[in-house]
């Protein structure tokens, strides 16, 4: 399919698609145990009116509970922050999976995958773990997860090797694909290829215009972003957004205090910035209108394409 000639109703993957996102990301915590230099996190932590929070069990369970009844295929626990760092992440992951929801992913930097709460995590495991792991070596991780210890990560991702169950569980690592890293990159995906389910490699993010990832070379044509079409997210507050790489409330739709992700969903804001999107309008169309960011997110080829693949089915 032609993206740059499809109709609104075209960009949808299937018809129960028009009705709910097949993909739900879930920002449970903004706190984090590190400082990487590409992440708003980094920034937004260190201002004066800065507040730790989780995400409360009654917006979660809520927000499930809804998310259960429908046809969605991925349910990522992730955050604005280090997802392991929310008190209840293990019984977040279980929630979700007593639901029966067909893929339940766990998003996380590796560093506190170890001890009580690895135990805790693998009671109930979800279906994918990912890895935000970012260098091949160490002096490059240093550079970009300030805060963290490289060989620590590395053994702890092993040790999730060895005690997962894989008809059960699938491991992902990730990796940022910053400039004058071609030749880590095919280092990083030659090693892990060898020992988990998936290596991802992404492009970095500008995150609307708030940290620095150094010049992005655009396509000459802009395409509909398809998070509009296959995802929300809901943070910490409760609040649904439509954009991923939004930490400022910009794409803010309303709360799961007033509405359902159904309604968020199906509603005259979404609707409207769709309708714009495949006409090419992005004048006066708010955190869209100058994003640069659109260029790494490629119909076919996100989150949800890759976690349908067959090696990533489980049990």
């Amino acid at each position: 399919m032609n993206v740059m000639n499809a109709s609104v109703d075209d960009l949808f993957m299937n018809k129960a698609d028009q009705r709910f996102p097949p993909y739900i990301l879930f920002v449970i915590t903004n706190v984090c145990n590190a400082k990487c230099t590409f992440c708003p996190q980094s920034i937004i932590a260190d201002a004066p009116d800065f507040a730790k929070q989780h995400m409360s069990w009654k917006h979660y369970t809520q927000a499930i509970d809804e998310i259960a009844e429908t046809d969605v295929r991925i349910v990522r626990i992730t955050s604005e922050g280090e997802p392991m760092m929310h008190p209840k992440t293990p019984e977040m992951v279980a929630y979700a999976m007593s639901k029966g929801i067909d893929k339940v992913d766990l998003t996380t930097n590796g560093s506190l995958l170890k001890g009580k709460r690895l135990k805790q995590l693998m009671e109930s495991p979800p279906n994918i773990i990912d890895i935000s792991i970012d260098a091949y070596y160490p002096e490059t991780f240093a550079k970009y997860r300030v805060g963290l210890d490289f060989q620590e990560v590395l053994d702890n991702v092993h040790h999730l090797l060895e005690i997962r169950d894989p008809s059960k569980t699938k491991v992902v690592v990730s990796m940022i694909h910053h400039d004058g890293l071609d030749d880590e990159v095919k280092l990083f995906r030659k090693y892990w290829e060898k020992h988990v389910d998936n290596v991802v490699v992404r492009k970095p993010h500008t995150n609307l215009n708030s940290v620095d990832v150094g010049v992005q070379e655009l396509p000459k044509e802009r395409w509909p972003c398809p998070h509009l079409w296959h995802r929300v997210l809901i943070n910490h507050l409760g609040h649904i957004r439509f954009c991923p790489v939004d930490w400022y409330e910009g794409s803010h739709i309303g709360s799961l205090d007033e509405m359902t992700i159904a309604e968020a969903w199906k509603g005259p804001m979404m609707q409207e910035l769709r309708d714009r999107h495949v006409r090419g309008d992005y004048a006066g169309s708010g955190v869209c209108e100058n994003c640069v960011d659109w260029s790494a997110s490629v119909w076919g080829k996100g989150w949800i394409n890759m976690v349908e693949k067959k090696e990533m089915q489980t049990a």
